[in-house]
């Protein structure tokens, strides 16, 4: 079964956020969304929107508004996450990590991440 969880970040351009999202089953995280406010790239003041792996340290999805990057994002479009194809996209009832980060000055963000998991059975 395919779930979608919405995750709402709002954080100032130099202010940095975690968010953790906890689960009583196994799931995997298949792809990750981003929508909301407009974010102009820059190459020396940006923001990186992170979602990580089962172990909290590993990068499974992120998104950079640095210019050599992902770059900018439009108001209301979304666009995808980049899967950093890092083999920890199973949770096994553990938290998922979540952080909006900066460099230089950074970017204001005001946005909407959208999750989407399976359920992951043992057998």
């Amino acid at each position: 079964m395919k779930i979608q969880l919405p995750v709402y970040i709002e954080a100032g351009a130099t202010t940095d956020e975690t968010k953790y999202l906890a689960f009583d089953e196994r799931y995997e995280l298949k792809a990750v969304k981003v929508v909301g406010d407009a974010i102009a790239a820059d190459n020396t003041d940006y923001s990186i929107l992170k979602v990580f792996g089962n172990d909290g340290s590993t990068e499974a999805f992120q998104w950079s508004t640095q210019d050599t990057a992902e770059g900018a994002l439009t108001a209301g479009v979304p666009a995808d996450l980049v899967d950093q194809n890092s083999g920890k996209a199973l949770f096994d009832a553990k938290a998922i990590k979540i952080t909006k980060t900066h460099a230089g000055a950074g970017k204001a963000v005001a946005v909407m991440l959208i999750l989407s998991l399976e359920q992951a059975r043992k057998y």
